[in-house]
């Protein structure tokens, strides 16, 4: 019997929060509210850039052969490769628009890129 007025209470509590739980969205506008029906109704400035990624070329050189990455700031790998001595490399790295900076890591040294650049050339030295 005293399963059975368990059950009885959790239907009657899942009821209630069904029927009570949530507020319908109120159809009454504020002046803080904007009426955006369509892309039409936006107000976006001329220059706005859409782009959600970016590219940056860049030009590796190491000084002896080694593996290069390019990682986030969050030290997520974003392309590695390995540099033959004394021979450039040359590649474009297409990244996310938010990322600003990379870093470089090349034989334990690390470089710090502005990754708003669109070009990037880097000699490693011993």
């Amino acid at each position: 019997m005293r399963n059975f007025s368990s059950g009885i209470i959790i239907l009657a509590v899942s009821v209630s929060f069904l029927l009570f739980g949530c507020d319908a969205p109120s159809n009454s506008s504020s002046s803080s509210q904007n009426n955006i029906e369509g892309m039409e109704d936006l107000n976006i400035p001329a220059g706005f850039d859409w782009k959600t990624t970016r590219d940056i070329n860049f030009r590796l050189t190491g000084y002896s052969t080694a593996r290069v990455q390019i990682m986030s700031d969050d030290g997520s790998l974003l392309h590695q490769a390995n540099l033959i001595e004394d021979q450039e490399y040359s590649f474009k790295l297409t990244i996310p628009a938010y990322k600003n900076d990379l870093k470089v890591v090349y034989k334990g040294k690390e470089v710090r890129v502005n990754a708003t650049r669109s070009n990037f050339v880097h000699s490693f030295t011993p």
